[in-house]
């Protein structure tokens, strides 16, 4: 279930924000460009961000992942608030791959799940060493969430960054370099740590309330019999599909195609009425492949994840105090997602409320 929904559902509402954008509210009476771009960009910023955040705090595997999604989610929002179709070009390579990622990675954590009962990533420290195509594939994982060239993941991001670059040529590709490389880290150390032993076992804090993942049931678990071969097929061969959208450009530039009439109403409209084969869709479209930059960047933002995973791994130091300031601001932040759903619905209708709001404001 994991699969799908943080593989495509997710990605579904994205879709949707755009959608509504330009095909209701992009015309005349509507909401103006630079209303919907600083409203829906901040609010990625901030997603971006606070995700990052969270998932690098995650022991429980399965949340880690679902943190570092929610993360990603920013992104893509960023990518489609800009709004231009090099912006949703970016966004769309990048929702493809980041889809077969995630879905690899979330299938490479099943198998844990059916092996020890347990996605902890303190609890299952170096007893997946037996695992060792698993723990390469997840590896492989972490360096693509972390835009690794030549994955499709970091072409989106290169993508999506040059196009946030003009009128913030510094701001805005920060925050994906710092996205991807906290949520890349975070996987890496939890990698290294299960199917690699690396560094010593990690302590919890005392008195801190964590959610750990040890006793997650798994639908069948049977530790004695050999690993099936669709459990490690099916997660590399997602991952080898991320990487073609990175270097097949003719992958790339359907897409770019699609974003240059997804974001014109007009042509939009006759593509889905007449069919895409009429001459209103044939225009020019935005360049989709890898420049210097984007490579750079990839690399810096995938040096900048192994850097604190490597770091962490092998720290042997005393935890931070529970009353120091920085654990007591992530115990807020984990207090706010308390997993109940009265909660989340009153977080929502706040967050409608608030982006409402933006919005009047900026028109």
């Amino acid at each position: 279930m994991c699969m799908p929904m943080s593989g495509v559902m997710v990605e579904l509402g994205v879709y949707g924000v755009g959608r509504a954008y330009w095909t209701v509210f992009s015309g005349p009476g509507g909401i103006p460009p630079h209303a919907f771009r600083t409203a829906f960009t901040a609010l990625g910023v901030l997603t971006a961000l606070l995700g990052a955040l969270m998932c690098w705090q995650q022991r429980h595997l399965k949340r880690l992942l679902a943190f570092s999604t929610v993360s990603h989610v920013g992104l893509f929002l960023i990518g489609v608030a800009l709004p231009t179709p090099s912006g949703v070009t970016g966004t769309a390579v990048y929702v493809a791959a980041h889809g077969c990622v995630k879905a690899a990675l979330f299938a490479l954590t099943g198998v844990l799940l059916d092996r020890y009962g347990s996605v902890d990533e303190h609890g299952l420290h170096g007893r997946a060493r037996e695992l060792r195509l698993v723990g390469v594939l997840f590896l492989t994982g972490a360096l693509a969430l972390a835009r690794l060239p030549p994955f499709g993941t970091g072409l989106g991001k290169a993508l999506g960054e040059d196009a946030a670059g003009h009128g913030r040529p510094w701001l805005l590709p920060a925050v994906f370099v710092t996205a991807s490389a906290v949520t890349g880290a975070a996987a890496l150390r939890a990698g290294l740590r299960v199917f690699f032993g690396t560094g010593p076992v990690p302590h919890s804090r005392p008195g801190e309330e964590e959610t750990t993942g040890e006793g997650e049931e798994p639908e069948i678990r049977s530790p004695e019999r050999s690993l099936p071969l669709p459990m490690t097929v099916v997660p590399a061969v997602l991952l080898a599909l991320a990487a073609l959208i990175g270097c097949l450009p003719a992958v790339a530039a359907a897409l770019s195609r699609a974003a240059s009439v997804f974001t014109d109403p007009a042509r939009y409209a006759a593509a889905v009425l007449t069919g895409p084969g009429t001459p209103s869709a044939a225009a020019s479209t935005p360049a989709a492949g890898w420049t210097v930059a984007g490579v750079l960047l990839g690399l810096l933002s995938t040096v900048l994840a192994a850097a604190p995973a490597t770091a962490a791994v092998h720290h042997r130091g005393p935890a931070p105090s529970t009353r120091h300031w920085t654990v007591r601001a992530v115990r807020t932040l984990r207090r706010l997602h308390s997993g109940h759903l009265g909660d989340y619905l009153a977080w929502l209708a706040l967050g409608l409320a608030a982006l409402c709001v933006a919005l009047v404001t900026q028109i």
